[in-house]
């Protein structure tokens, strides 16, 4: 039996119909959604570059295909599966330029960008909080400035966290000689002492506080300390042959 004129060309727009629905069905089957989020005021520059060929994206590498040129936060974007790499930077050099590598597979993926203030910026940060810093210590106690130099400020993680030295100034008789170590925290604006000043600060004590934070106030310099004996110092020997030797 023969088929009409109509008959075949409804057939034939039956059957590319189908192909080109597996077609469709096989683009999308080699594609997958990708989702960046980042604060626009930190990063002024995201990248995603095509990726070595890797499933693990701590081992991907960049190569010098670009597949999107700038991506833009909150924007889905539909891209062949594979492994990809993503650069954002701030022209500003106040946040730290972020890579990571990044897998497309079965799932669609999320992905939010922390970012990091750079180690010049958060020194210039210091540098503006000091006076500020000293004021929050020796407002939680009015002795301290008679008896401590408050040193080695520094301002953390994203300008919410310091910490400082409180250097022993006190009579050679005083058996309280130690450094102690102030953590604070900025909220509202206004720096506040998150916990109480002491020579180690453990999580346990300052639980609120980033371990990173408390790391950091536990290894001020130690030559911000005064020494255990008076008249004597780390780096000059005592002489042989003294009288104090006899």
């Amino acid at each position: 039996m023969e088929l009409s004129r109509k008959q075949l060309i409804t057939l034939a727009v039956i059957c590319s119909g189908f192909i080109i629905l597996l077609i469709i069905l096989a683009i999308l089957n080699a594609h997958q959604h990708i989702t960046v989020s980042y604060d626009t005021s930190k990063y002024t520059s995201v990248t995603l570059y095509k990726g070595t060929d890797s499933k693990d994206e701590k081992t991907i590498a960049p190569t010098r295909t670009i597949a999107q040129q700038s991506v833009e936060s909150g924007k889905d974007y539909f891209l062949p599966k594979g492994s990809y790499y993503l650069i954002a930077k701030s022209d500003n050099n106040t946040v730290s330029t972020r890579r990571q590598g990044v897998v497309l597979d079965s799932e669609k993926k999320s992905i939010s960008l922390p970012y990091d203030y750079t180690q010049a910026y958060l020194k210039q940060l210091t540098n503006k909080e000091q006076s500020a810093i000293d004021q929050a210590i020796t407002q939680s106690n009015s002795t301290i400035t008679s008896l401590y130099t408050i040193k080695s400020h520094a301002v953390l993680e994203k300008g919410n966290w310091a910490v400082a030295a409180l250097a022993f100034k006190g009579s050679g008789t005083d058996l309280n000689r130690d450094t102690l170590k102030a953590v604070l925290q900025k909220k509202d604006e206004k720096w506040h002492i998150a916990c109480s000043l002491k020579i180690s600060i453990s999580k346990y004590e300052c639980d609120n506080a980033p371990q990173s934070v408390l790391d950091a106030a536990n290894m001020i310099d130690i030559t911000t300390q005064q020494p255990l004996m008076p008249n004597y110092t780390i780096d000059q020997p005592r002489q042989r042959g003294s009288s104090a030797d006899v």
